[in-house]
């Protein structure tokens, strides 16, 4: 099965948009924002205290602050853990998801663009090339175009939604 271009790119903007609102919502459910926020400034403060420390070469600082270190580094582990629940719990149906649809899509050029970009250019069944039209323009694949939709819309789906830190 193969869908036509507009179908097939619009298919794809919609997952990589709805994969990341799926994301985002999930994020804002169950990570607590406001204390990853409060942990992400206090090992932003240590890290500059540190840095001052060792440019200014204030030894009993740097001790001071080496003992310290030791809770930044749980600190910055419990930030992270949070967001790598969330990612575990996704990736899987995200991927099965995403098959689907680049089953449903079929190989197929999903656009154009004006310039060449290995990897996520189309490649016809049986060429060794990518498909460059008379214009110059290359014909892009289904993962590029899905790349490039879901960088695009990540941030504005993050700020929106106030997931960021």
């Amino acid at each position: 099965m193969s869908l036509p271009i507009p179908d097939s790119t619009i298919l794809l903007t919609l997952t990589a948009v709805g994969f990341g609102l799926i994301s985002n919502l999930l994020t804002k459910r169950f990570v607590d924002l406001d204390a990853e926020r409060r942990i992400k400034v206090e090992v932003n403060e240590f890290t500059k205290a540190m840095r001052d420390a060792v440019k200014s070469g204030n030894k009993q600082e740097q001790e001071k602050l080496k003992k310290k270190e030791p809770s930044i580094q749980q600190m910055r582990l419990k930030m992270s853990s949070a967001r790598s629940k969330v990612a575990l719990y996704t990736i899987v149906p995200f991927f099965a998801i995403y098959y689907l649809v680049l089953f449903l899509v079929g190989n197929v050029p999903v656009a154009y663009m004006p310039f060449y970009l290995p990897y996520i250019c189309w490649t016809p069944p049986g060429a060794s090339a990518c498909q460059v039209l008379a214009n110059g323009s290359t014909a892009m694949n289904s993962f590029g175009w899905y790349l490039i939709s879901s960088f695009s819309f990540s941030g504005l789906l993050t700020k929106l939604l106030k997931t960021q830190t």
